[in-house]
């Protein structure tokens, strides 16, 4: 029951964060938000951990109870302190979350949650090749991310932080995404980007 109530307040935190993006860069911060990013990736460390509740990871990516879930940052890291501050003291699951940041591709495959930086973008086929097999759910910021093999990308319309699930990558990983994540999410399928509307 708990569960149930948890999963529900994290849609609402993710809704939220989709409606009211625009009122952090126009009353918070204004337009040094726009130009630091700082409040955009504030929200976006908050969806991370809220993504991590509406997926489930196949049982062989724990090796046992204890393990915590593996948030990486790959390259360089657009967060600073907030991812912390979001997860310090939170668990998913009976799991708490262990930040890492990274800058070797082959550090990445003991990874469950990894966010690829747009420092990163020339390099996205290899990371992407590099995680084939893995249960690793990816997620980015870059324009064409979802379309190019990633799982989830932030994109930001009309000053609101959205996001796109590439369903292809999803089911690469074997990893099992609630129907309330997607029914918040822009649905997209391996080289959508070429394909136009």
């Amino acid at each position: 029951m708990r569960n149930c109530g948890e999963r529900r307040l994290a849609i609402w935190i993710l809704i939220f964060g989709c409606l009211t993006f625009s009122f952090f860069l126009d009353s918070k911060l204004g337009p040094y938000a726009q130009s630091s990013g700082t409040s955009e990736y504030e929200v976006k460390a908050g969806f991370l951990y809220n993504f991590a509740k509406f997926i489930e990871w196949p049982s062989s990516a724990f090796g046992d109870a204890n393990v915590p879930i593996r948030l990486c940052i790959f390259g360089r890291d657009p967060f600073g302190d907030a991812i912390d501050e979001v997860v310090r003291g939170k668990s998913v699951n009976g799991r708490e979350f262990a930040i890492r940041r990274m800058s070797k591709l082959e550090d990445l495959r003991g990874c469950h949650l990894v966010f690829i930086s747009t420092s990163e973008a020339r390099h996205l086929s290899e990371v992407l090749e590099g995680l084939k097999g893995t249960a690793s759910l990816t997620v980015g910021d870059g324009e064409g991310f979802a379309e190019r093999g990633g799982a989830i990308e932030f994109f930001v319309e009309g000053n609101k932080v959205r996001f796109s699930v590439n369903v292809d990558a999803i089911k690469r990983a074997h990893l099992e995404v609630s129907s309330k994540l997607l029914a918040l999410a822009k649905i997209v399928h391996d080289g959508d980007r070429g394909k136009g509307d």
